[in-house]
């Protein structure tokens, strides 16, 4: 599952500054999982972007996978006369439902979330970081946990390195160890 983060709402209302008119559009899968952009979500973000900021929701849509655009081409159908009228678009979908409706739509598309990792959700609101998407999966190889995923850190100085660090760049220490996945909280 793709794990998205809300970005906060002050950097949303000054990317959407120079737009009135805005079509938002949800994700009906990771994002939803997320509550960074299902239903309830969209419906909250146009409610503040209308009374706090002003601005014109000309329509809503829940994409049931906006990463695939084969089904943005269906679900956008829903929207083609509003589609037309607005300025930008919304998105609360990850990165790679942004772009694909950037280039579906040919609009501009403002996100409205931070794409953060391939994941496993602990529980709702908590998610742990299992994949980077290296193309170069060494699962097999890693009795089952992502090298990638997982930093190395330096037992000297602390700092936090890359997967497949040697030795420390900032002390020169090879006295290094598994970090642990990222784990977030929303």
């Amino acid at each position: 599952m793709i794990i998205t983060q809300s970005k906060p709402f002050e950097e949303i209302k000054k990317d959407l500054t120079n737009f009135k008119k805005l079509i938002i559009i949800g994700c009906s899968d990771c994002s939803s999982i997320c509550q960074t952009g299902g239903s309830e979500q969209v419906k909250e973000m146009a409610e503040k972007l209308k009374t706090e900021e002003g601005k014109e929701i000309i329509a809503t849509l829940m994409c049931q996978n906006p990463c695939d655009a084969r089904i943005v081409k269906r679900d956008i159908k829903f929207i083609e006369e509003e589609l037309g009228q607005a300025d930008a678009i919304l998105s609360m979908a990850c990165g790679l439902g942004a772009q694909d409706l950037a280039k579906i739509t040919e609009k501009t598309v403002v996100p409205a979330n931070n794409t953060r990792f391939m994941g496993q959700t602990e529980r709702l609101g908590v998610y742990i970081e299992l994949c980077c998407g290296c193309d170069d999966c060494v699962l097999f190889e890693n009795d089952g946990k992502c090298p990638v995923a997982v930093p190395k850190i330096c037992n000297e100085c602390g700092r936090v390195l890359a997967w497949d660090a040697k030795f420390c760049d900032q002390c020169k220490s090879d006295n290094l160890k598994t970090g642990e996945v990222q784990k977030i909280e929303a």
